[in-house]
């Protein structure tokens, strides 16, 4: 027998117990909902007065979610009147379902990456215990659908990126995938626009350096972007969706109201990441209460340790694609509300993607790449000399 299915066989106890013990803390979270959330309870207590309604109206979306919130109403309508659950009940349920699908995908990374129970079930410990991901379901927050999608886009590009054949397949997976993922939430669209620009950049100028061919990297943003794009601007275009400018009404750097320079920004950034990365929260678990940045300088030695284990996971990882979405996902709260749980969410979930993809000293996620017409032929792969047993993400 494989000596990976044989680990697997050994094993999976444990990490069926921590998964289970991650996904039942979180359910418990989202079931009892302690802490009030504006947008989740605002949505799902108007929802009944809408049903039976058209819910295809100019304005009903926004930047933020251009038809998330739409969904949602249409959602809690199949509940209304249920003497099963309640409508609170049911929004639980389906975040259960999200919370449960994202660990789902975190095993099917290890296994696919041949990275074993033991990064499976540190990264299952880790949803479990991520003060951001644990903040959502205190707010039974609906990023939490958008953090699935996020998770299912990104596996679904890391496996383009290894895959020689179905190619086509795939993409159009990925096309789908990412449209909803842009209808749902937008942020998640900025963060892969954040990290996957760049490495698209560097596969025109150094493919091998970016672990792809030109073909692949155009063809990758042409399914990710045209779709999802045109879907996009056929939502703003006709007015059912509107532009808000939350980085100009809310703590951003592009807002004049909060900014103080660019070493106070800094130092905010590093600090709130002390608490968000590793859940020195200080506020007796009220982690969604938007305090200010701690000024003491143990927060910012804590915030630069928490910042450098991140970054050195993800480089560890030797996947260029998983490395440049975390780049993403870090700029994400650089750029804008650094002090809210929702804007680490990405790098929460993308730290237990690469605890579950397997950190390697021999290039785990690196790929040989075959050239192309204009390529140079005989370049060494990506990244290093790809590992034994090789990857499949």
């Amino acid at each position: 027998m494989n000596p990976l299915l044989r680990s697997w066989d050994r094993l999976y106890i444990y990490v069926a117990v921590i998964g289970l013990v991650a996904i039942v803390s979180h359910w418990s979270l989202i079931w009892h909902h302690p802490v009030p959330d504006f947008d989740t309870d605002t949505l799902i207590g108007q929802a009944p007065g809408n049903c039976g309604k058209p819910w295809i109206l100019a304005g009903m979306g926004d930047t933020a979610h251009p038809l998330g919130n739409a969904l949602i109403q249409q959602y809690i309508c199949l509940w209304d009147g249920s003497s099963t659950v309640n409508l609170n009940q049911a929004w639980a349920l389906l975040l259960v379902a999200a919370v449960t699908g994202i660990a789902l995908l975190l095993l099917m990374v290890s296994w696919r990456t041949g990275a074993g129970p033991l990064s499976a079930a540190v990264a299952l410990g880790y949803v479990g215990t991520s003060p951001a991901l644990r903040t959502l379901s205190a707010r039974a927050e609906e990023d939490w659908i958008g953090l699935t999608l996020f998770v299912l886009v990104t596996v679904l590009v890391l496996l383009y990126h290894r895959a020689d054949t179905g190619l086509s397949w795939r993409l159009a997976g990925i096309a789908v995938a990412t449209t909803l993922l842009a209808v749902w939430h937008f942020q998640y669209m900025l963060v892969l626009a954040f990290g996957l620009t760049p490495w698209a950049v560097l596969a025109m100028a150094k493919p091998r350096w970016a672990g792809t061919t030109r073909r692949k990297a155009i063809a990758l943003g042409v399914a990710m972007a045209v779709p999802s794009g045109a879907t996009l601007g056929t939502l703003f275009g006709t007015g059912y969706a509107v532009r808000v400018e939350y980085h100009k009404l809310y703590l951003s750097i592009f807002n004049p109201d909060y900014w103080e320079g660019i070493l106070h920004w800094l130092r905010n950034y590093t600090t709130y990441s002390s608490r968000w990365l590793t859940g020195w929260l200080g506020n007796d678990g009220q982690q969604e209460k938007l305090f200010a940045a701690p000024e003491t300088w143990p927060f910012v030695v804590l915030g630069l340790v928490a910042l450098a284990t991140v970054v050195l996971l993800l480089v560890f990882t030797r996947n260029a694609v998983l490395i440049a979405i975390g780049f993403g996902c870090l700029v994400l709260p650089f750029l804008f509300e650094p002090h809210n749980a929702e804007r680490w969410d990405p790098t929460s979930v993308i730290v237990a993607l690469a605890l579950a993809h397997g950190v390697s000293t021999c290039a785990r996620g690196a790929h040989p790449v075959e050239p192309v017409a204009g390529e140079l032929a005989g370049e060494p792969e990506a990244l290093g000399v790809e590992a034994s047993p090789p990857a499949r993400v």
